[in-house]
């Protein structure tokens, strides 16, 4: 059972993501670090589309995948909802392909973190790079480096949304393991209410992410040999740059292909 299941009451969980600063920092790195004029858009693990959607309104044209069959399918139709035309399909980040290029790839909210492996790391970054236009960006959000060192998120993984008659309680770092110091992996269960309603029902899950350290993805990028790093921010403001303050709470890399 998982929450990937559930697109409609993922989409009220995640809710609280601030969709125009977050596509306001993604057009603003593509204005000032990109060398290509290709105004497309991919979204890696894109789930149920609310960023290349936002992304398609201001004049992108987009396309995404994710592994969920059933948050592709959900993306679909709140595209079509919105007038937006995406090409959308099923896929994961090590082995996907799509015949054409892209002038921008993003992939957020920690979906990096869901590469366990170093060869599923250099395999993606070389797919990656394959559908990219020389001079295009890759913008990645991952969990901060402080989750490795000190065990502890860096912000609150437990929270309430609600929309309507429908609230949504996240327990995500439920049963949290502590980090493996050999493969910096996390293990955890989160606990997802739902009520809707008359109804009320429990998801448990069992997720697994990887930590990655600043210079360890920086080692990554240099071997990929494919990109460099343009920038690095702490959050999607723009004057934060990724530094050890509580205010830096993920780490986010913009990466240009050469």
């Amino acid at each position: 059972m998982s929450i990937y299941n559930y697109p409609e009451y993922y989409d009220i969980a995640f809710g609280y993501r601030d969709l125009d600063l977050e596509c306001d920092f993604i057009e603003k790195q593509i204005a000032v670090h990109s060398r290509s004029d290709n105004f497309s858009l991919l979204d890696i693990a894109c789930g149920t589309g609310s960023h290349l959607i936002e992304m398609g309104k201001r004049g992108f044209d987009v396309s995404g995948f994710d592994i969920s069959p059933k948050m592709i399918e959900y993306a679909k139709k709140k595209a079509e909802q919105n007038g937006i035309d995406a090409y959308l399909w099923v896929d994961n980040m090590v082995s996907f392909s799509v015949e054409r290029t892209f002038g921008c790839a993003i992939n957020l909210l920690t979906g990096f973190n869901y590469l366990l492996r170093n060869e599923d790391v250099e395999e993606h970054l070389k797919r990656v790079a394959r559908v990219l236009d020389t001079g295009g960006l890759y913008i990645i959000e991952m969990n901060h480096p402080r989750e490795f060192v000190t065990n502890e998120p860096s912000t609150t993984n437990s929270w309430v949304e609600i929309k309507g008659d429908v609230e949504v309680e996240v327990d995500w770092d439920n049963e949290r393991s502590s980090v493996d110091l050999l493969t910096h992996i996390v293990t955890t269960k989160p606990i997802v209410k739902v009520k809707d309603k008359d109804r009320e029902f429990i998801i448990n899950m069992e997720e697994k992410f990887r930590i990655y350290l600043y210079q360890e993805i920086l080692h990554y990028i240099d071997c990929s040999g494919s990109f460099e790093l343009v920038n690095s921010f702490g959050s999607f403001r723009f004057d934060k740059p990724l530094d050890n303050s509580k205010d830096s709470w993920r780490m986010i890399l913009v990466l240009r292909k050469k």
